[in-house]
């Protein structure tokens, strides 16, 4: 079995854990959010949520700020993953 990189989304700064799914045996089988870029909007989770306009109709579309968070995530990821942006967490270096 080949060794896992040292660079990877579980021992990155930028790396939140989700607890619900974490393995308590295994540090290396979990999943989380990478939290390098801010969140993105969802289309397909948008999309319902917009108003629709009558044929014709324009105007500049305001949607309720609980609407856009809703539909904002960050990238869900494996605990082994990597974006290429990695960063130690603090306190700790490369093996």
């Amino acid at each position: 079995m080949s060794e896992l990189p040292y660079e990877r989304c579980n021992r990155c700064r930028f790396w939140r854990e989700d607890l619900k799914h974490r393995d308590p045996n295994d540090v290396d089988c979990g999943l989380g959010w990478c939290r390098v870029r801010p969140p993105v909007l969802v289309e397909c989770i948008v999309q319902p949520l917009m108003p629709q306009l009558a044929y014709g109709q324009q105007i500049d579309m305001e949607m309720d700020a609980l609407d856009l968070i809703s539909a904002t995530k960050f990238p869900a990821t494996t605990s082994i993953d990597w974006c290429g942006q990695f960063e130690p967490k603090a306190g700790e270096a490369p093996l």
